[in-house]
């Protein structure tokens, strides 16, 4: 056998070699479906709607109320007429306390607008207070303080004479810590009103001497005279019985001042170092009223 036939035919030549080695062996994929990839960009559509709508759902819940009914003419109330509501107001009307009370039992007083200048006004009990005895009645005397003084009074001609004879017994700021504070309830505003505090606090202290209350609490009320009466201020004047040294009784007018401040009467202090002013009585006019009256 010839050798060099097999040399030469048993082998590829490198020719041969170089057209296998460049010749692609790779298998070409499938040809994929015409619909495939309108299946994929439908597919992506719907997760991307699923995943907006979970994520409006998450972060805005609905709080959707039910609609209101529709109003007819036959479910609306029609407004009164102002005659009818006038009507409904007098029949129902009464006395009114005012919004700007102090004293919440100020409510149940008799705010009646009835004048005290020719008639006094009933009493139902004169009670302690102070030197001597003070008017309680429905007209004021409502509110008991720590130290006895009686405030909280009507807003009428009634209610200012009520305030007026209780401060003029009842009234003592040097007399105890707890009487200091009748000074805000039970006298007005004012450069008079802190002097008179800084008078009472002197005596508290010992630093001054006070006043001889003996023909205070000895004093009998029994009358009064009213000199001027408005909403916003009152004056009377208030006529006492006091025994002397000489074992008579004379008689006394007590100036009152008062204004209507902070939803109740309060003192008008006649200066400074004094509460009222007093002096001999001279015979005028006055209707009979007190605790022996």
């Amino acid at each position: 056998m010839d050798c060099n036939y097999l040399s030469n035919n048993a082998y590829p030549s490198d020719r041969e070699k170089d057209t296998m080695s460049t010749q692609d062996t790779t298998q070409e994929p499938k040809a994929r479906p015409k619909w495939f990839g309108a299946a994929v960009m439908l597919l992506a559509l719907v997760l991307v709607g699923l995943l907006a709508w979970g994520l409006r759902v998450f972060l805005f819940p609905s709080n959707d109320e039910p609609a209101a009914e529709p109003t007819n003419a036959a479910t609306q109330t029609a407004p009164s007429s102002p005659a009818s509501a006038s009507a409904s107001a007098s029949a129902t009307a009464g006395p009114v306390a005012d919004a700007d009370a102090a004293w919440d039992c100020q409510t149940d007083l008799n705010n009646d607008d009835a004048s005290v200048a020719d008639n006094a006004p009933a009493v139902e009990e004169w009670v302690a207070g102070g030197y001597n005895v003070i008017p309680f009645s429905e007209f004021g005397g409502c509110e008991k303080r720590p130290s006895g003084l009686r405030v909280g009074f009507a807003h009428n001609e009634a209610g200012a004479l009520m305030a007026a004879a209780t401060y003029a017994m009842a009234i003592d700021p040097s007399a105890s810590e707890e009487a200091a504070d009748n000074v805000e309830v039970a006298i007005a505003e004012g450069p008079d009103r802190d002097r008179l505090a800084e008078k009472a606090k002197r005596i508290r202290d010992g630093l001054e001497q006070a006043a001889d209350g003996t023909a205070s609490a000895a004093s009998t009320l029994i009358g009064y005279a009213q000199d001027f009466y408005s909403e916003e201020a009152a004056s009377y004047r208030l006529i006492y019985e006091v025994p002397s040294s000489n074992g008579l009784v004379g008689q006394v007018s007590v100036q009152a001042d008062l204004l209507w401040e902070d939803g109740d009467w309060k003192l008008d202090p006649a200066s400074g170092t004094e509460l009222m002013t007093s002096d001999l009585y001279q015979g005028q006019p006055y209707i009979e009223w007190g605790p022996k009256s």
